[in-house]
Parts: structure tokens; C-alpha cells; sequence
């Protein structure tokens, strides 16, 4: 346990009758944030001086000041940059990671490793353009261990929108054989397909293409048939609306094969 942190947790919980229930939490049993460790993943970067300006954010969540290993990958498995940091103790680093590599025009993936205690991190990435600064968008980095079963909890299949679902190979010596299940809002099955990813590469899927030309919102499984574990992020730009959501992808249970 740590020294400033606090044994028990009280929440207050207000009913829709006149009383307040205190309940109490054990805070050493609380469940371990998946968002905070030694091993994190940006799944999706872009790399492209005229078009965006990025920001990579690795903090020190615990005051060990730990040595953290950046490693900068394109969508094929190539490794393009390995930088180490040195954080300050309870302190950041903050910087654009294509810098050190010419600004080269990609698209690829992040990994961050630390060596000597956890941290957290985030993806900022902002469009130069003005009409384009609704686009903006920001993400935290996730769990980079990997899963073999990932959930997109909405995804929306339609010509008019930007959407695209960011599967990573977490493995460095074995590619991964991915099916990713597309299903209606009421359960009924959209489409079945098996993807590929090279060793610690990426692939992104657009879900209109995915499932055919079809304009639908549901929910989709990915699911490791071969290979290691993966990680992954949807991403949903409206040209028209002017937004942009991103969102790491949940861990779930691994489920049948019969479906």
C-alpha cells in the first residue's frame, strides 16, 4: 500500500427515499485501472507535419521516476524510432513522437514501456487546419498487454461518416489471425470476416466497407483465432457535423467458437 493512500473509501449514495446510506470500500481491494502500468498502447497514430500537430504525454503516477522505452511502429510491424526517457519524479514528458524521425508522413502505432515504476499516458492529436479544429480529439493510452477478445460497443457503418476500427498485434515474432463479427444494435449478425496482422503491426477496418455498403449502427467482437493477443481503438469523424470520437476498444471474456 502505498504511504499517502487512504485505506478505506467512503461513497455516499443518494435513494429516491429521504435517506443517505454510507457504504464502505475496502481500497485494497480495488480493481487495478488497466490505464495505468508499465506496459501502454497508442493504437492509432498519425504522422503528417502539414496536417496535424501531435502530442504524446507519459506521466509518473507513482514518484519512482521511472526510464520509459518508446517504441514507434508502422502499420507493417516496422520499428521506425526507440527513444528512452528519464520522467522526473511525479513529472511528464510531452512531445511530438515523429520529430525525432523527420517528421516522416505515416500512419502506426505506439507502445510504451516502463522500466522502474507505472505510468499513464495520452495521444493528443490537432488538425492545423481551423474548419477542420472540431476534429481535434484526444485519447489515453491503454493496457498494452493485449487481449484474444475486444469489444466495439457502437460503431457506425455510413458513407458520410469517417469511422475506423484499429486492430494492433501485440506480438513481435508471430502475426495474429483476427475475426471480427459485426452485429446489429438487436443481436442479429451483420458480418464475419478474418483479418490478418503482421507482428506488431496494424490494420484499420472501415465498418461501412466491412459490412458491405450497408448503413447500420451495432456492435462488433474481435476475436484472436491464431497468433498472440491485441489491442485496438475506434475512431468516428463526422466531415458534416464537425466532431471526432476515440475510444480504446474494452477487454472481454473470450467467448465460444459456435457463433
Amino acid at each position: 500500500m502505498r504511504r499517502f493512500a487512504a485505506y478505506f473509501t467512503v461513497v455516499i449514495v443518494l435513494c429516491m427515499h429521504p435517506c443517505v446510506y454510507a457504504q464502505f470500500f475496502d481500497f485494497q481491494g480495488q480493481k487495478e485501472d488497466l490505464r495505468v502500468g508499465d506496459q501502454l498502447v497508442i493504437n492509432h497514430f498519425n504522422s503528417d507535419p502539414d496536417v496535424y500537430e501531435n502530442h504524446l504525454v507519459i506521466t509518473d503516477v507513482e514518484g519512482a521516476g521511472p526510464v520509459v522505452n518508446v517504441l514507434l511502429y508502422d502499420q507493417s510491424g516496422e520499428l521506425l524510432d526507440q527513444h528512452y526517457y528519464f520522467l522526473p519524479l511525479f513529472g511528464k514528458v510531452n512531445y511530438n513522437p515523429a520529430d525525432r524521425i523527420g517528421n516522416k508522413v505515416f500512419t502506426g502505432w505506439i507502445q510504451i514501456l516502463s522500466d522502474g515504476g507505472r505510468v499513464a499516458a495520452q495521444y493528443w492529436q490537432w488538425y492545423k487546419d481551423p474548419a477542420k479544429s472540431g476534429w481535434n480529439s484526444a485519447i489515453p493510452a491503454a493496457d498494452g498487454e493485449g487481449s484474444t477478445a475486444l469489444l466495439v460497443q457502437h460503431f457506425v457503418a455510413d458513407p458520410g461518416l469517417k469511422a475506423k476500427l484499429v486492430l494492433v498485434n501485440q506480438s513481435s515474432d508471430t502475426s495474429a489471425l483476427v475475426a471480427v463479427t459485426f452485429y446489429l444494435d438487436r443481436g442479429k449478425q451483420l458480418t464475419r470476416d478474418k483479418h490478418l496482422i503482421p507482428a506488431s503491426g496494424s490494420v484499420v477496418l472501415d465498418p461501412y466497407a466491412e459490412n458491405e455498403g450497408l448503413i447500420r449502427t451495432g456492435v462488433a467482437f474481435c476475436e484472436v483465432l491464431e497468433g498472440g493477443k491485441i489491442t485496438g481503438e475506434y475512431w468516428q469523424a463526422s466531415p458534416t457535423g464537425g466532431y471526432q470520437i476515440s475510444l480504446p476498444l474494452e477487454i472481454v471474456p473470450e467467448r465460444d467458437r459456435d457463433w
